[in-house]
């Protein structure tokens, strides 16, 4: 408080002994010890350091690192709040940590904190009464959850997956503004693009419209503006099957599920190929998830991609005396 009344802290003036005049020339600190003996040329380098990975999901900048580098697949999943995305994603994380998948070891993931985040409402630990899934932030839109695995039945070079996982918010916004499908970025790399559409939903006769309904406008609109095309693989995922099931609406439910799935033949000719597919997930009636159907999924993203051109492979000639490099370019097709 000198500077206000002109005392210090203690109540004295100017004879404060703790009092620095302004003139006060800067400290300077003394230079390091140096230890007898030990020359400059012996002190051993400082070791650069070494960057861990945050765990968080990848942005786009961080994605190409993988698609310019190595063999990835990108899939985008789509859908209204509560389809169970993130609830599908979760159960693939929970799939590997068992043991291989559809024939795929776990090779390592970027993104290890996320899985393990977006699974913590669903566990015990948690302290939750009812196991949830949180729910998909529109800020994570354009970022990428990945994870490598690497096949156990070939010896191939592992295999980059990035899973993009498109808010229920943006959902319909997507639908009824074009600006909104142009800032989803991811769409225009993806090989896969999966629309999820809630089962609880299908078997409500208020709902069943709407949704199936936004389903076909979603994946419309994404052809219309150019986001995905003839080197997109369509999968329309039913989830909640065990909603579905429920005693005395089953036949209709079902019904309804496949009416939908015969409306999506319409896209057959404008993308690569449509995939159909029904599952839960995280069923809630005490039956257990369709792991299987998950793994078939999972194995279908995996292993299959029509974004590039496949370069035809010219059969090998018989084996002969002759010298292989000595006959180079002669009737191999190409």
């Amino acid at each position: 408080t000198i500077a206000i009344d002109g005392r210090c802290l203690e109540g004295r003036q100017g004879s404060c002994p703790n009092l620095l005049p302004d003139d006060e020339k800067e400290v300077v600190s003394p230079p390091p010890l140096e230890l007898p003996g030990l020359s400059d040329s012996r002190t051993p380098p400082v070791s650069p350091t070494t960057p861990l990975w945050s765990g968080a999901p990848l942005e786009i900048v961080e994605a190409r690192e993988f698609t310019e580098n190595a063999r990835t697949m990108v899939v985008a999943l789509a859908g209204m709040i509560e389809c169970g995305k993130t609830s599908l994603l979760a159960r693939i994380h929970q799939l590997f940590q068992s043991g291989p998948v559809a024939g795929y070891d776990f090779a390592g993931s970027r993104t290890l904190f996320r899985f393990e985040e977006i699974n913590w409402l669903a566990t015990v630990e948690s302290g939750v009464g009812t196991p949830k899934m949180e729910h998909s932030s529109q800020q994570y839109d354009n970022s990428f959850l990945h994870m490598r695995v690497r096949s156990k039945s070939a010896v191939t070079e592992p295999i980059d997956l990035l899973m993009n996982d498109i808010s229920g918010e943006t959902y319909p916004e997507v639908i009824i503004a074009q600006s909104a499908c142009e800032h989803l970025l991811c769409l225009q790399r993806a090989d896969h693009l999966a629309v999820l559409v809630d089962g609880a939903a299908i078997a409500d006769r208020d709902l069943r419209h709407d949704h199936c309904a936004k389903a076909a406008n979603f994946v419309q609109r994404l052809l219309q503006v150019g986001r995905i095309g003839s080197e997109t693989a369509l999968h329309l995922i039913i989830t909640k099957l065990d909603e579905l099931k429920k005693d005395g609406e089953q036949a209709e439910n079902l019904q309804a599920a496949a009416d939908l799935e015969n409306d999506f033949d319409q896209f057959g000719s404008r993308v690569a190929r449509i995939y159909k597919w029904r599952l839960a997930a995280r069923p809630m009636d005490g039956s257990l998830p369709t792991e299987d159907v998950i793994a078939d999924l999972f194995a279908a993203w995996v292993g299959s991609s029509y974004r590039y051109q496949r370069f035809p492979v010219p059969p090998l000639d018989p084996a002969c005396i002759g010298r292989d490099f000595s006959r180079f370019g002669a009737e191999v097709g190409y």
